[in-house]
């Protein structure tokens, strides 16, 4: 092992895994786990942040959405999925301690007084109504952030790490700008596939038409396995006939060893079968014919013809019935698809979520401006919740 990966002097639970320490105290590894300082950061962000800042905002009577416990459960659930994979991705296994701890602390509280000034009642959608002192501040934490960004993006370099540090986190902020581009192709779809996406019906139709042809298929093979079998019944009976008739004139000769009584058929009785299945099949063809009345195959070329033909086109129309309406749990049959316009709404948890993952340098500065990003997700989520980016504008109108 190099001289600057270090193992815990014990394999157990509690140490979690090994810990890569590389000159700037992990900055370069990408995955690090400490079990300790795990559930340490997880009780600071999913359980002590929310409640104090609840119970402040109710102390304060600051604005926030009501929560039962259900959704308080919703957030823990969902936080501890955020807080888990941002752990292990940010590098807060090397670089939580206090100074992380004190910072969160102070930029949940001053976020959450920073919201409640009158002019900043403000959203992300509305920023054309935006007061001149809501973009004042707006455009201020803007330019904060990207002072921040100027520093982390040196320690990068400093620690040679720069040629994927800047790739991650375009390809982090992938969930916000790609929001515009699916947006905007939603809105195609429900504009020209008002009645859903067309690749379920196409794979709908293809396992009609799949099952359908294989229909076919052996309607087809039975059809000629009946030919072969009626001909050779005509081929005995009319060798029958002639033995028959053979017989007759020449009593002393014998039918043939191959022509045996219990197989000849009778040519009285193989024409009245016939006959029997033409007008069966005659008096079934017609709209409501069934599949089994499609298998009678003695008729002439042209009428066969006719009738596969017949058949196809009654499949064709019950493929169409069939697509009309997919089954839907939450669509009730024959009603309207739920589609919906909808409108990017950027949220802030969302945003110093993002931030957080690149906060991973020791330096003081860095865990600082962790503290204040980890700080701000949380008031982001404890007052109003893991709200989608994604908000419903309006019920799509045909």
């Amino acid at each position: 092992m190099g001289t600057n990966e270090t193992v815990p002097t014990d394999h157990s639970f509690v140490s979690g895994c090994y810990l890569h320490e590389d000159a700037f105290h992990g900055a370069a590894t990408i995955v690090s786990f400490h079990f300790v300082r795990y559930i340490l950061f997880t009780i600071m962000l999913i359980i002590v942040g929310p409640l104090v800042y609840r119970l402040v905002a109710a102390f304060f009577d600051l604005e926030r959405d009501f929560k039962s416990i259900v959704d308080h459960f919703d957030d823990v659930t969902n936080g501890l999925i955020y807080s888990y994979i941002l752990f292990t991705l940010g590098n807060y296994a090397h670089t939580f301690g206090w100074v992380t701890l004190v910072f969160y602390f102070v930029g949940l509280l001053c976020y959450c007084g920073l919201v409640e000034l009158p002019f900043m009642h403000v959203s992300l959608p509305g920023w054309r109504s935006w007061s001149k002192a809501a973009w004042a501040v707006n455009l201020g934490g803007l330019v904060a952030v990207l002072v921040a960004a100027g520093f982390h993006i040196r320690w990068s370099y400093k620690a040679g790490i720069l040629q994927w540090y800047l790739p991650l986190f375009v390809l982090a902020t992938a969930s916000v700008w790609s929001t515009a581009f699916v947006k905007q192709l939603h809105h195609h779809c429900i504009d020209n596939c008002p009645e859903g996406l067309g690749i379920e019906k196409r794979t709908r139709r293809a396992a009609l038409v799949l099952f359908t042809s294989r229909s076919a298929q052996s309607r087809r093979e039975h059809q000629a396995e009946e030919v072969i079998q009626l001909a050779e019944l005509r081929e005995r009976a009319e060798q029958y006939a002639v033995c028959a008739s053979e017989q007759l004139s020449s009593p002393s000769e014998q039918l043939p060893s191959n022509a045996d009584s219990t197989d000849v058929p009778n040519p009285i009785a193989l024409k009245h079968a016939e006959s029997r299945e033409l007008s069966d099949t005659s008096s079934e063809v017609g709209p409501a014919s069934t599949s089994r009345s499609l298998l009678n195959m003695p008729m002439e070329p042209e009428r066969q013809e006719r009738i596969n033909s017949l058949s196809c086109e009654q499949k064709k129309v019950h493929i169409e019935e069939r697509l009309k309406n997919l089954h839907y749990l939450n669509v009730q049959t024959n009603g309207p698809l739920p589609l919906y316009r909808y409108q990017l709404h950027l949220h802030h948890w969302q945003i110093f979520y993002i931030l957080s993952f690149f906060t991973r340098f020791d330096e003081f500065a860095s865990q600082a401006c962790a503290g204040i990003v980890l700080g701000i997700f949380t008031h982001g989520y404890a007052a109003y919740g893991f709200d989608t980016m994604m908000e419903r504008k309006g019920e799509y109108q045909c």
